[in-house]
């Protein structure tokens, strides 16, 4: 079984970056500050070192931000085709119940998403979330992910869930090794996937698992939607290790210094995805005559590969399309500063793995 869900070094000319600390990482972790720096979001400060709800993209003092501190904005998806917005995602370190460092990745789908915005409840059916360990394996690992098709799921290098030393390096992102700025420019490890799925009675969802293959790239700059240029490290996902295979997904994830989890793509093999949805698929055949530009509007940019085409690539010697997107490149300053972290993230199915209560008063220590 495939395994596959449902659902820094910017270019500022000009500009003199001042980097200043932010949140901790656990003392056991081995992950270096500028990786972490990739994994949370930052805020901006102003000349008394208060905090601004300014885009951390284009100001010239910033730091990341620290457990329980709440987001001074939001960062969204937009399709500028339709003026439509879909999804706000932050990048939050949280403390986890064994007293260690997470990183959360909240995804809010209950708009509108303006100035005006308030965190309500967390909505199985309409968020999500990824949660990322960065202590317990060679890897930052996604370790718990839920989405509104299989809600809550739980990933595993070992097949068991009952600690997260079990579970961690089994969706890995890529390695705490060195900082990224002295990575290769791209490795891989195959590496055995296990889904444990934790909400029963899901249409579709079950446990598996496949041995699939994850590449990971050094920071490079990349285009986003928004017209903004920004450094990114991408890593790619492939749910089977042959990309020959036909019935084969990738998940690829884009991190940068200023925004953390900045972008997120799905893809699919050609033959699949016009097997799945039939030859008259638009979104199949990216960039043919008829095509109406499905996920033109958010997902134009950034197509990366050779085929000259926006949305088509070529891996294991056959074609893939990309069939969603999210890029989170859009700031929303808020009026009022939000928590984004819902007691029933990561928190449900007898697995607790947030410490709601810990996370909102901890004022986290330096980390630069």
């Amino acid at each position: 079984m495939l395994v596959s869900r449902k659902s820094g070094l910017e270019s500022l000319a000009g500009l003199s970056l001042i980097v200043l600390p932010g949140a901790a990482v656990p003392q056991n972790s081995r992950i270096s500050d500028e990786l972490y720096d990739y994994l949370v979001q930052d805020v901006c400060l102003d000349k008394t070192g208060a905090v601004t709800s300014a885009d951390p993209l284009t100001c010239t003092k910033r730091r990341n931000i620290a457990i329980g501190e709440k987001s001074p904005y939001l960062l969204t998806d937009t399709d500028y085709a339709r003026n439509l917005t879909f999804q706000a995602m932050n990048s939050l370190p949280v403390r986890g119940t064994d007293g260690e460092v997470r990183i959360l990745y909240p995804k809010l789908n209950q708009g509108p998403f303006d100035r005006n915005f308030r965190m309500t409840r967390f909505d199985e059916a309409e968020d999500g979330y990824d949660l990322a360990d960065i202590s317990h394996s060679r890897f930052v690992s996604f370790i718990r992910t839920s989405d509104g098709g299989c809600f809550d799921q739980i990933w595993s290098r070992t097949g068991m869930r009952d600690t997260v030393a079990q579970r961690a390096g089994g969706w890995a992102l890529f390695p705490f090794g060195a900082p990224p700025s002295r990575w290769a420019a791209s490795q891989s490890e195959i590496i055995e996937t296990h889904k444990l799925q934790m909400t029963s009675d899901r249409p579709g969802c079950s446990n598996g698992s496949a041995r699939g293959i994850t590449f990971w790239t050094r920071p490079a700059p990349a285009v986003f939607n928004t017209g903004k240029t920004v450094t990114t490290i991408t890593s790619s996902h492939f749910a089977s290790a042959d990309l020959t295979h036909q019935n084969n997904a990738l998940e690829r994830f884009f991190f940068s210094r200023a925004y953390g989890f900045t972008r997120w793509e799905a893809w699919v093999p050609q033959s699949r995805c016009l097997q799945d949805h039939g030859n008259t698929a638009a979104f199949c055949v990216p960039g043919r005559a008829s095509d109406p530009r499905y996920l033109a509007g958010r997902c134009n940019r950034n197509n990366v590969g050779n085929t000259g085409v926006s949305g088509l690539n070529r891996w294991g010697n056959q074609n893939w399309v990309r069939v969603d997107c999210r890029d989170l490149t859009n700031h929303i300053a808020l009026d009022v500063p939000q928590r984004l972290v819902d007691g029933a993230m990561a928190n449900t199915n007898g697995v607790e793995d947030i410490d709601v209560r810990a996370t909102s008063t901890d004022p986290g220590a330096p980390r630069r």
